[in-house]
């Protein structure tokens, strides 16, 4: 039987909260950040001291970044209580009769806030925006102490409760007769290929009158051009006193101007809305979409269209059957908590589309506004939901919280395409555990429906539906399971207790896989293969994309390291990929197979696309191939890009012949990039002509009766091994991907000798100079990871054993001279932070580690690295401009913690420029070239200061002419 669920249009109850991250004109705001005086109160005893009061001298406090997480310092790294903040703050004089708000983005996880002794009010969850408004109760060109005393206590399943003020604060300041909040709904009729639009808003009147406003409401494209579906959205009326009213207008947008949004094509429309007052409205053309009324406050926000629907066992994305692949991400990191810079998550996020990601349940936590927007832009369909898990008290239909939870994640994300499902929980659904977990989800999931928003799907997480007949899954629009092993007939016993509704493996995985990236090495053609093939299973996510700070022990191959990093994920906390990221990349490709066959001068490529219920599968459209041939040094010698024709599952494979002009003799590898349309490498191929260059021993240090050999990595190498011995070279070791390879159990005393070897597919280079040495008996120094500049501070990530005590570093700005550096002691495995430094400035670093015997190892090599200041970003190291017509694509090296880069070129006399957002590209497409012009590129990094300014830095790439 055919199972439909038809989406009805219900519009929601609008929670009033600050227009965090919506674009807004004659509104001001003042941000809060930076530096506030903190303190911990393990004893709670900061309330009955007066640490809330104006009077109270903060006298010895330590100073805390705002938006940060107390954890990322040493002494706070492990603490679970309530941490105090405090800072004054001056609402400016031109705020003068203004309706003022203070506004937070989330604190975690418990918030009280004062303002001059005032109790403002509480918040209970650190996932959701709060506000207060304080016009009352603050004078202009007065100064006020505002305190924020926060509670990490509460931990939610395996996530790390990082504690502080995690997002930005700020001080808004709009008229008294303001938008509240825009929310727009579109609806696609597939049939017409038309759209309709509903603009609804919330207008508040914080004045003892009735006002009278003007409204226009206008919808633009993609390029910012006034729709003609704008011309009628005009809105006349009187808002009572001291109120909030709510009004809608809608539209519908012809064929010619609709564009759906697709994962593969994220189009994205704005509604604006301009409040004017009507005092004057006589004469006036009410439908224009100018006015000089006076203007009082102006709010937009970007829309998608686009339809998602079930069908029988299907999931449909816009009138096409999808079965898509993703990965459950868990939004913290080592060195900057959960605070989410824009670098973070458009690393991690980009990261995660390069691999084949397009749907997810993503993250059991809400996502800050500015996340989604970027998951708007780049294309991938998430299911949001509250954080509610396992057996928890808030299962009961009767807690207003989970509601409140809900009413709140429905009206901040209403407006994002990305979000095509609410999720009302996860793993509550044993009844032994949860007695009223059936009532609980019921009546969850029909107050969205029916109050809130009926315009998407809304679902629950079940690890219990294989096991149980009455699941809670009874009541979601479709399957979300979670399981780990034996994918396939757990999947089936879900299936056949609950049929007729597709399911999607919203978790699933194996074991930890360790957190360095020669590990992490999982079977996931096996995986995948257990999955494939059947009609109702549409889909999965990994558990997990990321490595993620935990405290979580379950058994042995799931326990937490003594480091806090919980390794399930394909990239380490650091997002050093391990080897199980190109295994899913692999698995979760749109197509089967890129191959290449030829000789070195004409190679035909192959494309084999996915089947019908392969996972994933789906239709590809302005997919582009580009090919590239580098020599040893992987230099760019030749090099092009066709767009290819739409390319369905199960279709036949696609062929195209490509004949390179460099001379065989120079190429030493030939690569194959499959490129989706919004610019990401999905699949690539690479065929090495020529061994790698013989690469050089660096360093050698010697301890626990073996050595550590220190190389720098050299081009075209894809491995890394050794040979040795006493008297020949008849030892050889493991192969690695890192930076060194460690040798043991040598015969103290004895003098050994090395030769390095690099590897790829073409075969060994030549080895590198023999180095000698003779082992020793003392510690091994720790391995330095990972280093990560920060503002005045840098993190250190480095190897641990379960049986060190202590840590000790090293450092200043002087290589020559380190008499004249610091030291700092910790005891924190695996991580720690290097603080009270200067920025613009380039430090050098050793590290060294004591055992719990009290026995030191030897020093570290040394490292550097410059932190953030008066230093630009670090440029682009351009590899490669191709050129096919009116197009150019750019391969670059991505840049770390770069938000975005920006492409200038000129164009009849007149410079052009492409802002690209994002982090992890590997090449930038450009489009609307002239074919016969010359062209010179320059490619700029989009990086940002801790103060908050946009920097630049820029490479130039010379002239191109068309191919």
């Amino acid at each position: 039987m055919k199972y439909i669920v038809k989406i009805f249009v219900l519009w929601l109850l609008y929670v009033p909260v600050a227009l965090f991250g919506q674009s807004t004109s004659n509104q001001e705001s003042l941000p809060l950040n930076g530096k506030w005086d903190f303190r911990i109160d393990p004893e709670n005893i900061g309330e009955e001291r007066g640490w809330h009061t104006s009077g109270f001298q903060a006298t010895g406090w330590d100073a805390m970044e705002v938006p940060g997480n107390w954890d990322l310092y040493n002494q706070y790294a492990t603490y679970s209580g309530k941490g105090w903040y405090r800072r004054s703050i001056e609402i400016p004089a031109s705020w003068q009769g203004k309706t003022i708000r203070l506004a937070f983005e989330a604190v975690y996880h418990d918030a009280k806030v004062w303002l001059d002794g005032t109790l403002l009010g509480q918040s209970h969850s650190g996932f959701f925006p709060f506000e207060f408004d304080i016009t009352k109760l603050i004078k202009s060109g007065q100064r006020s102490t505002l305190v924020v005393c926060a509670d990490n206590t509460f931990r939610r399943g395996a996530i790390w409760n990082w504690g502080g003020i995690r997002r930005p604060v700020s001080l808004i300041a709009t008229n008294p007769v303001h938008i509240e909040q825009i929310h727009i709904l579109p609806v696609a009729d597939l049939k017409s290929a038309t759209a309709s639009v509903t603009v609804k808003l919330r207008i508040k009147n914080n004045t003892d009158q009735p006002q009278s406003v003007k409204c226009d409401i206008v919808l633009k494209d993609k390029s910012g051009h006034i729709l003609k579906a704008s011309k009628n959205l005009s809105l006349s009326l009187t808002i009572p006193a001291q109120s909030s009213q709510e009004y809608s207008v809608q539209t519908s947008i012809p064929k010619s101007d609709t564009h759906l949004w697709h994962f593969d094509d994220p189009y994205l429309y704005t509604a604006q809305a301009t409040l004017y007052m009507a005092n004057t409205l006589s004469g006036k053309q009410p439908n224009k979409l100018t006015n000089t009324l006076p203007l009082l406050h102006m709010v937009s926000d970007r829309f998608g269209i686009r339809k998602v629907e079930i069908d029988g066992l299907s999931v449909k994305l816009n009138g096409e059957p999808v079965r898509l692949m993703g990965y459950n991400w868990v939004p913290d990191d080592r060195t900057t908590g959960n605070t989410l810079p824009a670098w973070r998550y458009r690393q991690d996020i980009d990261l995660m589309k390069k691999s084949g990601a397009n749907m997810a349940r993503l993250s059991h936590l809400p996502l800050p506004k500015e996340v989604l927007d970027y998951l708007d832009e780049k294309g991938m369909l998430v299911f949001s939901e509250i954080p509610l898990w396992g057996r928890d008290q808030l299962v009961d239909p009767d807690n207003p919280l989970p509601k409140e939870w809900l009413k709140n994640l429905v009206s901040q994300q209403f407006n994002h395409p990305s979000v095509i499902g609410w999720c009302v929980g996860n793993e509550i659904g044993f009844i032994g555990a949860n007695p009223k977990v059936l009532e609980y989800v019921e009546s969850a999931i029909g107050y969205v429906k029916k109050q809130l928003d009926s315009s998407r799907l809304v679902v629950y997480v079940s690890n219990s539906a294989d096991i149980q007949q009455r699941d809670p899954v009874q009541f979601s629009d479709m399957i979300l399971l979670n399981k780990y092993g034996d994918l396939g007939n757990n999947a089936d016993k879900a299936h056949q207790k609950h049929p007729g509704k597709p399911l999607f493996y919203s978790e699933y995985g194996y074991n930890l896989t360790g957190e360095t990236p020669d590990q992490g090495v999982i079977n996931g053609t096996k995986m995948l293969n257990d999955m494939r093939g059947r009609d109702y299973l549409m889909g999965g996510a990994l558990w997990t994309f990321n490595d993620y700070r935990s405290h979580w022990q379950a058994h042995q191959s799931w326990n937490t390291a003594p480091s806090g990093n919980r390794s399930w994920g394909v990239v380490n906390v650091y997002r050093q990929p391990k080897q199980a990221y190109e295994i899913f990349r692999r698995q979760y490709a749109p197509i089967r197979s890129l191959t290449a066959s030829g000789t070195s001068k004409s190679v035909t490529i192959s494309i084999e696309p996915r089947t019908v219920l392969d996972l994933p599968a789906y239709t590809l459209k302005n997919y582009t191939l580009v090919w590239q041939a580098t020599d040893s040094q992987d230099r760019y010698l030749d090099g092009g890009f066709t767009t290819l024709p739409t390319i369905a599952p199960g279709s036949k494979a696609f062929q195209q012949s490509i004949t390179w002009k460099a001379a065989s003799t120079q190429i030493a590898k030939t690569t194959y990039t499959l490129l989706s349309p919004t610019g990401y490498a999905v699949y690539d191929t690479t065929v090495y002509l020529q061994k790698p260059t013989p690469p050089v021993i660096k360093q050698m240090i010697t301890g626990e009766g073996g050595v550590r050999i220190l190389f720098d990595k050299v081009a075209s190498a894809q491995q890394y091994f050794l040979r040795y011995g006493k008297t020949d070279f008849s030892s050889v070791s493991d192969t690695t991907t890192h930076h060194f390879i460690d040798i043991s159990k040598l015969e103290a005393g004895q003098s050994y000798q090395f030769q390095l070897v690099a590897i790829n597919a073409a075969g060994e280079s030549i080895p590198s100079a023999t180095a000698k040495t003779t082992p020793e008996s003392q510690l091994l120094p720790p391995i330095v990871w990972h280093a990560e500049a920060a503002n005045n501070a840098f993190f250190i990530g480095y190897s641990y054993a379960n049986y060190d005590y202590l840590y000790q570093i090293r450092y200043g700005t002087d290589p020559a001279n380190e008499d004249t550096w610091k030291s700092l002691k910790v005891t924190t495995k695996g991580m720690c932070r290097i603080p009270n430094l200067q920025n613009g400035q380039t430090y050098y670093f050793r590290m060294k580690r004591t055992d719990q015997a009290y026995v030191e190892s030897g020093w570290s090599e040394m490292h550097s690295i410059v932190l953030p200041g008066n230093t630009d970003p670090q440029a682009v190291e351009a590899k490669a401009v191709l050129r096919s017509g009116s197009k150019a694509v750019i391969a670059i090296h991505p840049v770390p913690q770069a938000a975005g880069y920006q492409v200038r070129y000129e164009q009849d006399s007149k410079t052009q420029s492409v802002i690209i957002q994002g982090s992890s590209l590997d090449y930038l497409p450009i489009d609307g070239l002239k074919s016969a012009k010359n062209y010179s590129f320059q490619v700029s990094t989009l990086g940002k200061e801790s103060s908050g300014i946009v920097q630049k830095a820029s490479t130039q790439i010379g002239d191109l002419l068309t191919r």
